[in-house]
């Protein structure tokens, strides 16, 4: 279930649905990857707009066939990668060994 962090305090997150919640019993977090994201949307859009744009040229300039199959596949190779990424968008951080829960007070800087 996902929550937005309402407050903060020593040793517990309060939510916003779920309600206060001490650190010991978070047992994972999901933190996204920007770069996956970025990567998986510029794919999909490239590969769209690659198809788009020679299709459209082809039928602009009366080629046969108008879908040309190296484009459908260099387009939908592209498509796919995207879509392959988008399971790699989080990473799921269980605290505990390397990762540890800390609260910073950003006031006392």
């Amino acid at each position: 279930m996902t929550d937005r962090i309402f407050d903060l305090t020593d040793s517990t997150v309060i939510f916003e649905f779920m309600g206060e919640m001490k650190m010991e019993n978070i047992s994972c977090i999901y933190r996204e990857n920007w770069l996956i994201e970025i990567l998986s949307g510029f794919s999909l859009l490239a590969g769209t707009a690659y198809f788009g744009i020679d299709t459209f040229n082809r039928l602009i300039n009366h080629e046969s066939p108008v879908v040309d199959s190296g484009t459908l596949m260099i387009s939908g190779g592209i498509v796919a990668f995207g879509f392959a990424l988008l399971p790699f968008r989080y990473k799921k951080i269980y605290p505990g060994g390397k990762w540890q829960l800390r609260t910073i007070d950003l006031n006392s800087f």
